[in-house]
């Protein structure tokens, strides 16, 4: 007998290898939603049978995520379950088609096990619903974070090894941190945004749109286990396709050929005037002291551009003309729930000078940033202003993730690492924003806090996985 691997590679390895049924991880997977879903409300919808069936009779030649279970917001397009968004505007909707990132997950030998929850358009920090309900989280009373919740909440229950979330101001981050996993958000045009929904009705369900600030800084990335699954599976999603316009061919460095001490870091605990619980102010403490003690270069005080990032931020998300749900609320009226009808009442209505003018600042602000953060740079800051707690399903307390949509405003590539516990038992993460397609020096400045945060619980699985014989 060998020891249980604890990496996706480590785990796909001994599946191409025989070492592990082609179906056991599958298997294991499969068992935890049937014992598990009803009470969490994790996962919407399960291909849990197809998804051993196909296990068991793949070949997983040369196949770098063979044999893992994978799980997927309801955000994201997928052939073979439908994909609703967490709203009644698209129950039982199917776009008949994979998006990339799902796709490339197939291909590489990924087994899908279901769709995860979400709150309504994936516009909250909890996860809730009129077409579904609250999702909670496996780890305790808190809430399991949003957008990404249920996703979250399905790896951290053993429902799945890895999914894909999307993250617009935060909605990858707070839920990692929230269920003690590790959450990555990729540059803008890292990842392909083909088959992210909604889409306009009757559009290309892989089709991207181009038409709201949502779209501008939306992206697709993983919530996993550990660093070194981020980058496996950024590995795999990564690269133009075709059809987003946006997407770009970078060269993506590995982790591990970066050293953390050749890294300079800015630091901060605070966004502005918005309040931070001490909790998390002790943990970003923590963060830096075990980077200064690995030998990274660590300075105080973040650029001015960040703070400035969290105000032009909100003047664009409360400008969003949110037309692709706009139309669906036309063309499907009285089925949207009432948080979203809220966002689409308050929305601003700017001309097109001021609209214009609110992009050129944003642009100006990126370019300030850029001006530091630039070649071997981090910053280093809270991904939350307050510690996990129950929202009770309360997905609209946007203020609480003040620092994670700060960061969003520039598209540059940010890291959720957990880091730390509350006195309750909730864990608290720390935010590592890199370069422009420099997720290699995120990942780097991860493994280093992964290292010296050994003895946190991060839901690790690996005395709940078949062992390898």
């Amino acid at each position: 007998m060998t020891a249980t691997p604890v990496t996706l590679r480590e785990f796909a390895a001994q599946v191409r290898s025989g070492r592990l049924a082609g179906d056991a991880l599958v298997k294991h997977a499969g068992d935890q939603i049937e014992h598990r879903n009803g009470t969490l409300n994790a996962l919407v919808c399960s291909r849990s049978t197809n998804a051993q069936q196909e296990a068991a009779t793949s070949d997983w030649t040369d196949r770098p995520l063979a044999g893992i279970p994978f799980t997927v917001k309801d955000m994201l397009a997928t052939a073979d379950l439908p994909t609703t968004c967490g709203s009644r505007t698209l129950e039982n909707w199917s776009a008949g088609v994979d998006a990339t990132a799902v796709a490339r997950m197939r291909a590489a030998g990924a087994v899908l096990m279901g769709k995860s929850n979400c709150p309504e358009f994936a516009l909250g920090v909890d996860t809730n619903n009129e077409l579904f309900g609250r999702t909670f989280n496996p780890l305790g009373e808190w809430t399991p974070g949003g957008s990404s919740g249920g996703e979250a909440a399905a790896i951290a229950a053993g429902m799945s090894l890895v999914g894909l979330g999307s993250d617009y101001g935060g909605s990858i981050r707070w839920p990692a941190q929230c269920t003690g996993l590790v959450g990555l958000r990729p540059t803008v045009g890292r990842v392909p945004r083909s088959g992210e929904q909604p889409t306009l009705p009757g559009a290309d369900p892989l089709g991207v749109e181009a038409v709201s600030f949502q779209d501008a800084v939306q992206v697709i990335g993983p919530i996993g286990r550990s660093i070194d699954d981020m980058h496996t599976v950024l590995s795999v999603i990564s690269g133009p396709d075709g059809i987003d316009p946006v997407a770009v061919d970078e060269p993506l460095g590995h982790y591990r050929e970066v050293d953390p001490r050749d890294i300079e870091v800015r630091w901060g605990t605070h966004i502005g005037n918005v309040p931070v619980d001490p909790e998390v102010v002790r943990t970003v403490l923590f963060a830096v002291e075990a980077l200064r003690s690995s030998g990274t270069r660590v300075q105080e005080g973040l650029p001015d551009a960040v703070n400035d990032g969290l105000h032009v931020y909100d003047l664009l998300r409360a400008a969003d003309a949110m037309s692709t749900i706009a139309a669906l609320n036309t063309a499907r009226p009285g089925l949207i729930g009432a948080p979203v009808r809220a966002m689409l009442g308050n929305r601003t209505e700017p001309g097109r000078a001021e609209r214009a003018a609110l992009w050129e600042h944003r642009n100006q602000i990126v370019a300030k940033l850029r001006q530091w953060l630039t070649g071997e740079r981090a910053l280093i800051l809270p991904v939350s202003v307050d510690i996990p707690r129950d929202l009770h399903g309360d997905v609209a307390n946007f203020p609480l993730l003040a620092p994670s949509r700060a960061i969003s405003l520039f598209g540059f590539p940010s890291l959720s690492v957990p880091v730390a516990t509350t006195h309750s038992g909730a864990p608290i993460s720390v935010q590592v924003v890199a370069p422009p397609f420099r997720e290699d020096i995120a990942l780097a400045l991860g493994a280093a806090l992964e290292q010296a945060s050994e003895g946190v619980p991060t839901t690790t699985l690996k005395n709940r996985i078949p062992d390898a014989n």
